[in-house]
């Protein structure tokens, strides 16, 4: 039941994602003919041209971030479509960056995909590996200052996807080596997800960081 719940609300966010991307396109077209409506005032006797000008530079800008976002929102409503399926850990991590954004910020943090130049597979459950990678990412939240940038990187020579704070300084955020909490509920929950996987998950005892392992590649 709970599978099919999943499936029917992804179902329905891909199908108003893809009515907001046609929203977006005629905004984005009406936007288009009014610069170039504008452009013909070639003596500039159109008042306030400027400011027009200013105001559709914007809102082509927001046109554009909201296509981005919807796009990452219909691949994300996909997640449920299908049980197992054969990744690219690059295409996890980077739709991982666009779930946590938004709890990211609200801690004045943020969330970065290093993508591998390869390609790094893996076979496993998209909806879970999303919820695998984010529930890490919140883990890291904890232990780690605000304005800190957690970084999700795959790693194909063993098959593993490492999540990090700070890749250059992995023993240098905050004021001390702080550490990933192994004994609560949450983490209990996120071995739970790590199983249905087939993968482990292990905390650095020396830094704030997390090892995602997929058992068998």
């Amino acid at each position: 039941m709970e599978a099919r719940k999943a499936a029917f609300m992804g179902k329905i966010t891909a199908g108003v994602t893809h009515d907001m991307k046609n929203v977006l396109a005629i905004i984005k077209e009406s936007a288009g003919l009014m610069e170039d409506l504008m452009a013909l005032d070639k003596n500039n006797a159109l008042p306030h041209k400027e400011k027009f000008s200013r105001s559709l530079s914007r809102i082509m800008d927001q046109v554009a971030r909201g296509v981005d976002l919807s796009t990452k929102l219909n691949s994300f409503a996909h997640s449920p479509d299908e049980q197992e399926t054969n990744m690219d850990l690059n295409e996890a991590i980077g739709q991982t960056t666009f779930v946590c954004h938004k709890a990211a910020s609200l801690k004045g943090m943020s969330v970065k995909a290093v993508r591998h130049e390869k390609s790094v597979p893996v076979v496993a459950d998209p909806l879970a590996l999303q919820m695998l990678l984010f529930q890490c990412v919140v883990q890291l939240m904890d232990i780690v200052d605000a304005g800190s940038t957690i970084v999700l990187r795959p790693v194909p020579d063993n098959g593993r996807c490492v999540v990090i704070s700070k890749p250059d300084e992995p023993g240098a955020v905050g004021t001390q080596r702080a550490r990933v909490e192994t004994a609560g509920p949450r983490w209990q929950e996120l071995q739970l997800i790590a199983r249905s996987l087939k993968a482990s998950v292990e905390a650095d005892e020396s830094a704030p960081r997390i090892f995602v392992r997929f058992l068998g590649e």
